[in-house]
């Protein structure tokens, strides 16, 4: 604390005042450059100042402000134990999560990358890939119920929502200590937190022209759903548009993504007795969102349901070359599948 203080004294002698100098201080110190995954593999020589790693950290854009990095080795004393060698680090870092890598043996970290919008399932294997640990482990511990103590926008979750930290478990490129398996989960989920910030919930809170008022687990399911169905910027934020037409005018989502996750498997598309099926999770037969997230998905498709484009549109379907196509009415969806053909038939 005393530590702290002083700090802020030397922020006002800069200039700053005690007010701003906090804000300024907070925003250099917790919020990484970019909240994008930027990998970047940092060296630091035998023998390199703090003062040389600070002028190389600011060229790589690894952090944001040289007098607020050199600032909190001045008061937390942490450039006296950076370690030489190479470092895998990341422009979503924040400034402390790069010193802290600095103290402590990185060169030697797993590199995890789980890509984006895939269910807890399937992450589970990029985890088992990875070499940092089993699958297994890694969905035993997402259900850990004690999570939500520690990270806020868990608790607007159903209490009985299954799996627990589906849609919450952030895709993106994770430097973790061999076998810390825990470690890559809290990692994820302070990147959600970062990605979907203090101003992106009040923003989704308030109603739009464009979309109602949200809650965040409503924005994760849609952005789920988006991110199983889309992979263009232009077609998540249109996909997105047509679910929330369809939810004001109370027609069936018919997202057969959501279907296949009920059932457990990403392909093939459901048979014609599968989409009969009365599972909450077909959206064909019941109005509304399906009862949680049906992936993991990324910044771009929570954007995109944050900041739908205003349309009129109510179908979509992808055609044998990949093309989405969206129409307002199904007489013209079912003749464009007609001329374009499905994807996979």
């Amino acid at each position: 604390m005393k530590r702290l203080v002083a700090a802020l004294a030397v922020i006002a002698v800069l200039g700053f005042g005690t007010s701003r100098g906090y804000d300024w201080w907070n925003y250099n110190v917790n919020t990484p450059v970019t909240t994008d995954s930027e990998p970047v593999a940092f060296h630091i020589d035998p023998g390199e100042l703090p003062s040389q790693v600070a002028d190389d950290l600011l060229a790589q854009r690894l952090i944001r402000d040289r007098n607020a990095f050199d600032l909190y080795l001045r008061f937390t004393g942490a450039g006296a134990t950076f370690q030489a060698g190479v470092f895998q680090l990341n422009r979503n870092m924040s400034l402390v999560q790069v010193v802290d890598a600095l103290q402590h043996g990185n060169s030697a970290q797993v590199t995890v990358t789980i890509p984006e919008g895939f269910p807890l399932r399937e992450q589970a294997k990029y985890v088992e890939r990875s070499g940092l640990g089993k699958g297994a482990d890694y969905l035993a511990i997402a259900a850990d119920p004690t999570w939500s103590a520690s990270f806020d926008f868990l608790s607007s979750r159903p209490a009985n929502a299954k799996p627990a930290l589906e849609g919450y478990l952030f895709p993106d490129t994770y430097q973790v200590d061999p076998g810390d398996v825990r470690g890559l989960i809290k990692a994820q989920l302070t990147q959600f937190g970062v990605v979907f910030s203090a101003a992106l919930r009040a923003q989704i809170a308030k109603a739009t022209p464009n979309r109602p008022a949200e809650t965040i687990e409503s924005i994760v399911i849609l952005a789920s759903m988006v991110d199983r169905e889309a992979n263009t910027s232009t077609d998540r934020g249109n996909v997105c548009s047509v679910y929330y037409n369809r939810l004001r005018q109370h027609i069936p989502l018919g997202v057969d993504a959501t279907l296949l996750y009920g059932l457990g498997r990403l392909t093939p598309e459901p048979t014609f007795a599968e989409l009969q099926l009365n599972s909450p999770y077909n959206t064909r037969k019941h109005v509304g969102l399906p009862p949680g997230p049906v992936s993991n998905p990324g910044k771009a498709a929570i954007l995109a349901c944050i900041n739908p484009p205003k349309t009129n549109l109510l179908f979509y379907f992808t055609d044998r070359k990949g093309v989405t196509h969206f129409e307002t009415n199904e007489q013209d969806f079912n003749r464009d599948i007609a001329t374009y053909g499905l994807s996979g038939s």
